[in-house]
């Protein structure tokens, strides 16, 4: 089958067994969609112009509403989709990073288990990435890890409630929607349903579905890298120079811009990868016949010579026929950049960081119209089984994505790009369509929502929640609680993949506030705290790319005492022990609080 209709015909087959059903309990049924690393730039709805089509998307901003001031509390996988489950924030459901630490402690309250205790039939589909098993579902189908592309491998209860595995064949974006339709097809349907669905895309490996491949690159050489790709970070602060998140030195070439090793000559690879690696590629018996007599082990430094520690094959991406598909792409891929580096064509890191950063638009915007697809086909099902009226959609990422903004990739800051998470809400009838919402909204809200509309919004249940529902903005997209609102955010995982500081701090409407919990070398030799290395303050109205620190600008010193007031109050307010986020050597550990303070704990 051409990959071109593989979907289409997948849903069809399905769509065409299943006869119209209205459910007998008119509380809402909910469809809340979670992908990985979907930067909120790149959703389709904020760029009238994007290049890459995304009808899927573009459809449910239609006929929902989209929330431009949405935040995620940790930019991180687990511990936002920990946020979301539970409607609290990481210290108080105690699963603060996603390796490392303790599993999420599944005994606690979170909205599932409240919508199970209500009456409905509740299910998950995908990635869960909580490492300890689900609970408050009925129905469970969860990736091992973090899920593959290709076949993925998914755990679930057999019969006898033991944990078994089983491998699905396909794309995963493909498998996951039909995977979804089924499950809604054949729920109970005496009982309104509530299903989560986590997508595996766009996270990284970022492998495309084959279909999108003949596109893709027509798509992407229409982009204009960002304005700041080629940021000077020489005065940054410490804390910020020793994240490994630049687009330049730490997007991996095989893994990230899946190069095939094999097709780079002695002349080229002695350019792009540090001499280390070079050393032992030749031990390993690399490049025989290729290095010249005159080759200087000593003298030679890289031109460019990015991070390349992890690894990408594309030979074993799938199975045979489909392997092959994703080598010879990538093969191409490969011998131009040969063709162009021996030709001069990156002269400078500038041209090689351009390239590298098309290449990952490349990968990363192929998973999305894979991701959009699904969007499309499953608000296809709800529609034509008369279940749009009476089912509220929730599309959100787990966080933001940097897509060479500021020179970088990947989340875990407090900045905009990740930080601010894609958000649209679609319910026909109920939720405003075509509406835009400027309303600062969070990922704590999306339980007490749920809860609220499935009449499961009991003293007992809600007190529970760090956050508020956001059913008043159905209707125009404002609500008074909501304008004037400070949200709190924190980020725990140092060290990690990326060294990105531990921070936390607090966004408003026009600021945004961190404090920097990690000391430099100065800091730790010396004992003493260096303001300008603590603090950071950002006016977003003036300076919307975040640029410049103004915490210490004169002009901004009554703004600066009001926001600390502001940062202490929520911290108060949420109950955020006084060592956190922490700034010692080890991930800290904390006593998570389920009810309104660390005394009132829930059974």
């Amino acid at each position: 089958m051409k990959f071109a209709h593989m979907i289409s015909v997948l849903a069809g087959a399905i769509l065409a067994v299943v006869p119209m059903v209205k459910a007998a309990d008119q509380r809402p049924n909910v469809l809340f969609i979670i992908s990985d690393d979907h930067a909120a730039a790149a959703l389709g709805t904020c760029d009238k112009d994007s290049p890459v089509p995304l009808p899927g998307f573009r459809r449910m901003a239609r006929e929902g509403m989209v929330f431009d001031r949405a935040y995620c509390a940790n930019s991180l996988c687990g511990p936002s989709r920990a946020c979301m489950l539970t409607g609290r924030h990481s210290h108080n459901n105690g699963f603060l990073f996603n390796d490392g630490g303790p599993d999420f402690d599944g005994a606690q309250p979170t909205y599932p288990k409240m919508l199970q205790k209500a009456g409905y039939q509740t299910g998950i589909i995908g990635k869960w990435h909580l490492q300890s098993q689900p609970t408050g579902f009925d129905n469970w189908q969860i990736f091992l890890h973090q899920g593959q592309y290709w076949n993925p491998t998914f755990l679930a209860p057999n019969a006898q409630g033991k944990t078994v595995s089983h491998r699905e064949p396909g794309y995963v974006s493909d498998v996951l929607t039909t995977k979804a339709i089924s499950w809604i097809h054949n729920r109970d349907k005496s009982r309104p349903f509530c299903l989560v669905l986590g997508h595996k895309a766009p996270h990284r490996n970022w492998l495309m579905a084959p279909r999108h491949m003949s596109k893709i690159r027509q798509y992407v050489a229409k982009l204009t890298p960002p304005a700041d790709l080629h940021e000077d970070w020489a005065n940054r602060p410490e804390f910020l120079l020793n994240s490994r998140q630049t687009v330049s030195r730490d997007l991996c070439n095989w893994n990230d811009n899946h190069l095939v090793q094999e097709l780079i000559p002695f002349d080229v690879m002695k350019e792009i990868v540090p001499k280390p690696q070079l050393r032992n590629m030749v031990k390993n018996g690399r490049f025989k016949d290729e290095i010249p007599a005159n080759f200087d082990w000593k003298k030679h430094e890289p031109k460019f010579a990015p991070i390349t520690n992890l690894s990408f094959n594309p030979r074993n991406a799938a199975e045979p026929g489909i392997n092959d598909v994703y080598y010879n792409f990538y093969a191409d891929r490969t011998r131009e950049f040969v063709r162009n580096f021996r030709a001069g064509k990156y002269p400078t890191i500038k041209e090689m960081t351009e390239q590298r950063w098309r290449w990952y638009m490349e990968d990363y915007l192929g998973t999305v119209m894979a991701l959009d697809e699904s969007v499309g086909l499953l608000l296809d099902y709800l529609d034509q089984e008369g279940l749009s009226e009476n089912t509220l959609v929730i599309y959100v990422g787990d966080q933001s994505f940097y897509l060479g903004e500021h020179g970088l990739y990947d989340k875990r800051w407090i900045f905009e790009e990740s930080f601010r998470m894609p958000l649209i809400m679609r319910w026909k009838g109920h939720i405003k369509a075509g509406a835009r919402s400027e309303a600062m909204v969070q990922n704590i809200d999306y339980a007490p929502t749920i809860v609220e509309l499935a009449g499961a919004d009991t003293p007992e249940n809600t007190r529970t929640f760090d956050g508020i529902s956001l059913t008043p903005l159905f209707k125009t997209g404002d609500a008074p609680q909501f304008r004037d609102r400070t949200l709190y955010y924190a980020f725990y995982e140092q060290p990690g993949e990326h060294n990105a500081a531990r921070h936390d701090g607090i966004r408003t409407k026009r600021y945004t506030f961190a404090r920097i919990w990690t000391p430099t070398a100065e800091e730790r030799k010396s004992g003493k705290r260096i303001p300008s290395n603590e603090w950071m303050l950002f006016d977003n109205e003036k300076d919307p790319h975040q640029t410049r620190s103004v915490a210490f600008d004169p002009e901004y010193k009554d703004v600066f005492a009001d926001l600390k007031a502001k940062y202490e109050a929520a911290r108060q307010q949420y109950r955020v022990p006084a060592n956190l986020p922490g700034d010692g050597p080890k991930k800290p550990t904390v006593r998570p609080s389920w009810g309104p303070g660390p005394q009132d704990r829930l059974p």
